[in-house]
């Protein structure tokens, strides 16, 4: 029979429960002399059977430290799942042992997570002025001039530089008075093709004027001190030395629009044709833009209004996956985390922490989010299901079905699933803040998007 323990609970502020735990002496005592003779059994003691030590030679051997942290992995799961059951607590998640307390008597203290609780208030209520995207002629005329200006005609030309030549040069840059241990050398490339205009801000503003003039075969030398606002925060407000050598000139010809360079371009009438595509792409390129914004603030303005309570573990978990997601980044550019958080010069704990706001905004958004599902009854298919599922295998090369396969599980199904009913709770949170009346036909077309 399972000795009574007793059980203090206490609500804490963010929706988790402090239970504090005294365990009856002769529970605590049979756990330590069971846990004595689990030692003895994997460390034999010359002299005694397996199992047989008396509890004294065991505590001399081993330590008393040791075999009451043996007793409490065991004991300590059990008066937890005891006490949840005497407090009629229903956890959102496993509670964790955070304290002991005392041992004479044995007194455990846990904190137990419990469901997030969220209120959307008059959600339907909501309203949020929505602006369309507008193309402009001037964005229109600039795409365009960029179209125009990847035809030029790159030829050698034997001659000193030009403004709008390509000059094909070596750049070595170097600090003038690098720190104690720190490298001097800032940029070293060589046979990079630089465009001589005065736009031109790289490898630093002005470059253009020191090229001019320079023919093929000269070196030359530019001081350079970085801005104060330069983007490498390392580098602002420090003098550099960069030595250049010209290696080929090159003249850049651009041709004049003609309805015969817009048909070379792709499937164009003529040039007008291709001016009223760039707008057309243009404005669904912004309209997207623009729907994802507006539904970005409709949903930060439910997240304001909204009162949400939920268990810190719950950003813990997202601050995982932030991490989890930075670790694949460095990977793909053949960095470790250790790596990179030595270029940083930070630790791994300040790391996370950086990633804690990010990961609470995370979690609020989706949490709203997920009681719109509720409250609206939202449902997807298995259609919609298998229809996300195609899309997805058909952005990849497939031949064998592999990608197909993996996305079929039932795991990564519930996963699709979830996306799918937060694509619909964002549909229908949008038309009512536009002031629609969202329609069934409109938030289930929400799982058809692409991903």
């Amino acid at each position: 029979m399972t000795l009574p323990i007793k059980v203090d609970s206490q609500a804490l502020d963010d929706r988790q429960v402090q239970l504090t735990v005294e365990v009856p002496p002769e529970r605590y005592n049979a756990a330590m002399r069971s846990a004595a003779r689990r030692l003895s059994q994997r460390d034999r003691i010359p002299g005694f059977r397996p199992g047989k030590v008396p509890f004294e030679v065991v505590v001399g051997r081993f330590g008393e430290e040791a075999i009451f942290d043996e007793a409490l992995d065991a004991l300590g799961q059990d008066v937890y799942r005891q006490a949840i059951e005497d407090s009629q607590l229903d956890p959102f998640a496993p509670g964790t042992l955070n304290e002991v307390v005392s041992r004479e008597p044995l007194v455990l203290r846990y904190v137990v997570p419990l469901a997030p609780e969220v209120d959307l208030g008059n959600y339907r209520k909501l309203r949020l002025p929505f602006k369309p995207a507008e193309v402009q002629d001037e964005a229109v005329d600039q795409v365009m001039e960029d179209l125009r200006q990847r035809q030029a005609i790159i030829e050698p030309a034997d001659r000193p530089v030009q403004l709008t030549d390509v000059a094909v040069v070596d750049i070595d840059g170097r600090l003038d008075q690098p720190a104690e241990g720190e490298q001097a050398e800032v940029l070293k490339q060589e046979g990079i093709s630089l465009l001589v205009d005065n736009e031109t801000d790289w490898p630093f503003p002005g470059v253009a004027g020191h090229l001019v003039s320079r023919a093929a075969g000269d070196d030359l030398t530019v001081q350079h001190t970085f801005a104060d606002e330069y983007p490498n925060e390392e580098l602002r407000g420090r003098p550099a030395t960069f030595t250049f050598r010209v290696r080929e000139v090159k003249s850049r010809t651009v041709p004049v629009w003609t309805d015969e360079l817009a048909r070379s371009l792709g499937d164009y009438v003529d040039l007008l044709d291709l001016r009223i595509k760039v707008r057309k792409s243009l404005a669904e390129g912004a309209a997207k833009e623009a729907e994802a914004e507006y539904a970005d603030q409709v949903i930060g303005k439910l997240v304001e209004q909204a009162k949400i309570q939920f268990p810190p573990m719950l950003t813990d978990q997202e601050i995982d996956d932030l991490m989890h997601d930075l670790i694949h980044q460095l990977e793909a550019r053949d960095l470790s985390l250790e790596q990179y958080l030595k270029l940083e010069d930070k630790t791994e704990a300040k790391q996370r922490d950086e990633f804690r706001e990010r990961a609470d905004r995370r979690v609020r958004r989706a949490l709203v989010l997920g009681k719109l599902v509720e409250l609206e009854k939202l449902e997807v298919g298995e259609v919609l299901i298998e229809e996300r599922i195609g899309q997805m295998a058909r952005t990849v090369q497939d031949p064998e079905g592999s990608v197909r396969r993996a996305l079929s599980t039932d795991s990564a199904k519930r996963r699709i699933r979830n996306e799918l009913l937060f694509e619909q709770a964002v549909t229908f949170l949008v038309a009512v803040a536009k002031g629609e009346e969202p329609t069934p036909a409109t938030v289930s077309s929400a799982g058809l998007a692409q991903p």
